[in-house]
């Protein structure tokens, strides 16, 4: 059951984020809200503590990107639905497998725009910039914005995360 609710909250978070680059919260608090009250009706006092942990560990996995504004608020509410619905270990592995997902598609984005290197160059020289003089960056790295310049949906990435662990199984 929370397997069926999770795959058609990501179809519309597919569709919402894909098109619009958000992700609403009328389809992600009935998920958190069915994974509350799934896993406290079938589990008890565990499945609820289940459920807590699972979007607590959702939120704080994003926390920092989110607060750097490296992703929006529905990437990382999207997440704690996750957690609620399928624990904190499902959502330690969507996280992981959607950030592959989302390296992976952000590289291809970069090289078609010809910026890949120049990125790779920058993020290099602010890092030596960072470690040797313990300033903050100094070349501009608009490429690595949020995504919303360039095309980038990272709910859409989280999601395919969710679906290798939901439907391959691969625990972490």
């Amino acid at each position: 059951m929370q397997g069926m609710v999770l795959v058609i909250g990501l179809a519309l978070i597919f569709y919402f984020d894909g098109r619009y680059r958000k992700i609403p919260n009328k389809v992600l608090v009935p998920m958190v809200a069915f994974g509350f009250l799934f896993n406290t009706v079938t589990l008890g006092i565990p499945g609820f503590m289940d459920s807590l942990v699972g979007s607590f560990v959702g939120l704080a996995l994003l926390f920092i990107p989110f607060a750097l504004q490296g992703v929006g608020a529905g990437d990382v509410k999207l997440l704690a639905a996750i957690g609620a619905l399928q624990g904190y270990q499902f959502v330690l592995a969507t996280f992981l497998y959607g950030a592959v997902i989302g390296g992976i598609w952000a590289m291809i984005i970069l090289i078609r725009q010809g910026v890949f290197f120049q990125t790779i160059k920058a993020i290099l020289w602010n890092a030596t910039i960072g470690l040797v003089s313990g300033r903050h960056a100094l070349v501009p790295l608009r490429t690595l914005s949020a995504g919303r310049s360039w095309g980038f949906p990272y709910g859409i990435a989280m999601g395919i995360g969710a679906l290798i662990r939901l439907y391959w199984g691969i625990p972490l």
